[in-house]
């Protein structure tokens, strides 16, 4: 197909669906669901009263300064893990750990010391921020070839001199793919603190809007987050590829590096640091008290029967709202990744789509379906699937077509060439996608609480922070994060599996034969 074709069917397709929203909402109204022409309509108000470049200017410079100081932060960190294997190692674990903790959990502790101000929503961002930086820059100089070390003693380099000249030009490619992601994720968090903590930017709007039943002006902001999380991928993409223009990371074929799945080791710092806690905390903290008075309180809530409740009803909204996304996204993913022309018509709206923070999309779901249990599902399922028919649509593309060809060769049956050639294909990228839909999934089934669609962990979150119970607080982020740390560590291993199977069925990849 044509560019112009191309650029056609990518225009068409939106127009055609807003199209068949505004025809749906003369023929079925929906009380929450406003037609586009009243979107449109509510939108030149909010520009000029100046609410909306109000908060798009304060989510911008939050995200902005958190990505600085995560940048600055991470790269210390990440150079001081690369250029210390041992350590890192042994790190590796504990910053998986912290890694895997939503940052909305952290609101109620984050506001009990610093208030519900700026200095918490960039407190947060960062925490989020921080963390591609920091495995993606060890990552990346751990990396470095030895004979490039040996190169730097020959001529007498100095440590300073090795770092500038041969550590840093090796680790700049990856590093501005991790600054790129951290970026993207200190806008998502931001949006996220917004809506919880303060009633400032564009998250703060949107919780407001809620607060009024005002659906148009919602879907305007919700909308506005999808434009800014757009232009802003755009443009570091772009500048990515403007600084390394012949680079893999730059393009869209570059080789992903798979990290093994961290040793149980590793959590020894992290257990250290809970020791020294217990050790120097103040039983009177109103902030951090020791972590025996965080078990207390979750002894207490269980007594009151308030425990495993919760825990089950998040459990259950995560666990459905996954599975679901994983089924629908890639079922759609490999339909999408099969046909050329099916990709390029849909990949502009899947990109807009993808770019819209999850959490700004939650207030409008709680709104539209209400606050049941199938409501806290389907706001999961909808968030979460586009990773995963992304992950899947792009393993889709990357299926070799002579491995196609020798199924066709062979005269096998669509059934027998889609379990046996497409299907082990796809699975590394399935399970990708549903390891980074993972954590997201934890995230909106826990905001799908704290918006009054459940009564799970995220309720017991906010009711903590209301009453200024820290213990409780930490208590329930310590369930939160080790319920993370071991989804993930699970997914990283299965994850490692399925990909030494398919890289073992791969000539291109397996480890050549010895002759003997």
């Amino acid at each position: 197909m044509s560019r112009p074709g191309t650029a056609l069917s990518a225009v068409t397709i939106p127009v055609s669906l807003i199209a068949l929203w505004q025809l749906l909402s003369w023929t079925l109204p929906f009380d929450y669901l406003p037609a586009p022409a009243d979107i449109a309509a509510a939108l030149p108000a909010e520009v000029r009263s100046g609410a909306l470049l109000s908060a798009i200017a304060h989510t911008l410079g939050v995200a902005l300064t958190a990505s600085a100081i995560a940048g600055g932060v991470g790269t210390v960190a990440g150079l001081a893990f690369g250029l210390a294997p041992r350590v890192g190692r042994w790190a590796t674990a504990s910053i998986e750990a912290f890694r895997t903790v939503p940052a909305v959990t952290l609101i109620p502790a984050t506001v009990l010391a610093f208030g519900p101000t700026r200095r918490a929503e960039i407190l947060l961002a960062t925490y989020a921020a921080v963390w591609p930086i920091v495995l993606n820059t060890a990552g990346a100089v751990g990396s470095v070839h030895p004979r490039q070390f040996d190169i730097a003693k020959t001529f007498r380099l100095t440590a300073y001199d090795t770092l500038r000249k041969i550590v840093i030009p090796a680790a700049t490619p990856v590093w501005l793919v991790g600054a790129r992601l951290s970026v993207i994720l200190a806008f998502l968090v931001t949006v996220v603190a917004e809506m919880v903590i303060t009633p400032a930017g564009l998250g703060g709007a949107l919780v407001q809007s809620l607060n009024a039943l005002a659906p148009e002006r919602m879907w305007v902001y919700a909308i506005t987050c999808g434009a800014v999380g757009f232009v802003l991928n755009l443009v570091l993409r772009n500048a990515v590829r403007a600084v390394l223009p012949m680079h893999p990371v730059a393009g869209p074929g570059g080789t992903v590096r798979r990290a093994p799945a961290p040793s149980a080791r590793g959590l020894i710092p992290l257990a250290v640091l809970l020791v020294a806690w217990q050790l120097t905390a103040s039983p009177n903290s109103l902030v951090a008290p020791p972590p025996v008075q965080w078990f207390a309180a979750l002894a207490d809530l269980h007594a009151e029967s308030s425990l495993l409740p919760a825990v089950g009803r998040t459990l259950v909204t995560y666990l459905a709202g996954l599975f679901a996304a994983t089924v629908l996204g890639s079922a759609a993913g490999a339909v999408i990744g099969a046909s050329h022309r099916i990709d390029r018509a849909v990949s502009p709206s899947l990109d807009f789509v993808a770019a819209i923070p999850g959490a700004a999309l939650v207030p409008l779901l709680v709104l539209l379906f209400g606050t049941s249990l199938v409501s806290g599902i389907a706001a999961v399922t909808l968030i979460v699937t586009w990773p995963i028919l992304l992950s899947t649509a792009t393993a889709r593309r990357a299926v070799p077509l002579v491995r196609l060809d020798v199924s066709r060769t062979m005269a096998l049956s669509p059934w027998r060439r889609w379990s046996a050639v497409i299907l082990p294909s796809l699975t590394p990228g399935v399970l990708l996608g549903v390891r980074v839909s993972s954590a997201l999934a934890l995230i909106v089934a826990l905001l799908t609480d704290i918006f009054g669609a459940g009564t799970g962990i995220g309720r017991l979150l906010i009711e903590s922070q209301q009453r200024f119970d820290a213990a409780t607080a930490w208590g329930l982020l310590l369930i939160v994060g080790a319920f993370g740390y071991l989804t993930n560590s699970a997914l990283a291993r299965l994850s490692a599996v399925r990909y030494a199977s398919a890289d073992a069925a791969n000539p291109r990849t397996a480890a050549p034969s010895r002759s003997r």
